[in-house]
């Protein structure tokens, strides 16, 4: 009696096992990664509601192959140091197929590293330094634009509604980002003669850059270029105006998020920056328009760039999974690479890199809100 009850509760335990590893199979796990908290936890909130509005749609249409999207998510904190340990867990304890992430440059670059040794495919949802898809790392894809040429297409934009202006001065922030953004410019901006008179560069996290501006007002700089993210550059805002200066500034895609305008408030009135994705911008693209619509009525506002890559990182990353027929990390990367659809920024596809092929955006804030600066008259 004894023994056939040991068998009974033995095989209830392997019962219970399979039960349970049967409810895994059932899921196509993916990792998400991002700075859900800390000083750039806006733009990992955009990226959070952004990745679980796709996948519930998705979900509710019935899966992939009858099988659920389990998204596991995992706080980097904009770290670079956070987003390997984030990228391990999601790689060796989850076992995810593959992975979304990160926001910064630093950050994405850092876990690419493992995704690489892991062979577990990556789209990175926002970082845009050039030498993430540069390093001959298969393994990554970008939903963003890289740096280079974001900066190219902000230089164009300069020298058309700007002809007289040459001269500039740049404030960055020293990292993987902020450094991509001024070699960019300063490569891009040769052939109309651009010239750098003030180089400015901070440390993430510093809240005073009084002296910084300083030094860009006593030069002769016609314009200043700022690649910050939208904490710092909220805080560079409000100590240009209190400096006096008054020159036309212009940012990067690290401010396309209303937390700049919250933060920054009426100093950050004037500022061109470029971006991936805006809704004042975005009229013409009927992807976008849908988006918007399904984002708006899900949280009660419009989407910000962040949401766009997000969204579209989330899109790609569903189709990889349906292309790849199997639950094959292989497979899922080799799938992705060939994904070819309309995106919220216009029709989507990678180029050899891993970097999208996409026109760019020029933003002006106009009373506290975007506008298309392209479409926007300039007084010079």
């Amino acid at each position: 009696m004894r023994f056939r009850h040991v068998s009974s509760v033995c095989m209830a335990a392997l019962m219970m096992a399979a039960a349970i590893s049967a409810s895994s199979a059932d899921t196509l796990k993916v990792g998400v990664f991002g700075p859900f908290t800390g000083d750039a936890a806006a733009m990992g909130s955009s990226q959070k509601e952004a990745i679980t509005l796709a996948v519930d749609e998705k979900n509710a249409a019935g899966g992939i192959r009858g099988e659920k999207i389990e998204l596991i998510y995992a706080d980097d904190s904009g770290k670079p140091e956070e987003a390997v340990n984030s990228v391990k867990r999601l790689i060796s304890r989850d076992n995810v197929l593959i992975s979304i992430g990160s926001i910064s440059s630093p950050a994405s670059l850092a876990a690419a590293q493992v995704s690489r040794q892991s062979e577990v495919p990556q789209i990175v949802v926002a970082g845009t330094a050039q030498r993430i898809t540069t390093q001959g790392n298969k393994w990554v894809f970008r939903s963003p634009v890289p740096d280079t040429k974001l900066v190219a297409d902000l230089v164009d934009f300069i020298h058309e509604k700007f002809p007289n202006v040459t001269k500039f001065a740049f404030l960055y922030v020293n990292d993987d980002f902020g450094r991509g953004g001024f070699e960019a410019f300063k490569k891009a901006g040769e052939k109309y003669g651009f010239e750098i008179v003030a180089e400015e560069r901070y440390t993430r996290g510093d809240i005073d850059f009084t002296a910084q501006l300083g030094r860009v007002k006593a030069s002769p700089a016609q314009a200043m270029v700022e690649w910050s993210r939208y904490a710092e550059a909220a805080l560079v805002a409000k100590q240009f105006a209190q400096t006096g200066l008054t020159l036309t500034r212009f940012g990067s895609d690290g401010i396309a998020t209303p937390k700049f305008v919250e933060l920054g408030g009426p100093a950050t009135d004037g500022i061109y920056f470029t971006s991936h994705f805006s809704a004042a911008t975005a009229s013409d693209i009927p992807a976008a328009k849908a988006f918007i619509a399904k984002y708006e009525k899900a949280f009660g506002r419009v989407p910000d760039s962040y949401a766009s890559e997000a969204y579209d990182a989330t899109t790609m990353a569903m189709m990889a999974l349906e292309g790849a027929g199997k639950a094959d990390r292989t497979a899922v990367r080799d799938a992705l690479a060939k994904v070819s659809f309309e995106s919220t920024r216009g029709a989507f596809k990678f180029d050899e890199k891993g970097d999208p092929l996409l026109t760019t955006h020029v933003v002006k804030i106009v009373g506290g809100k975007e506008t298309n600066a392209r479409n926007t008259p300039v007084q010079n």
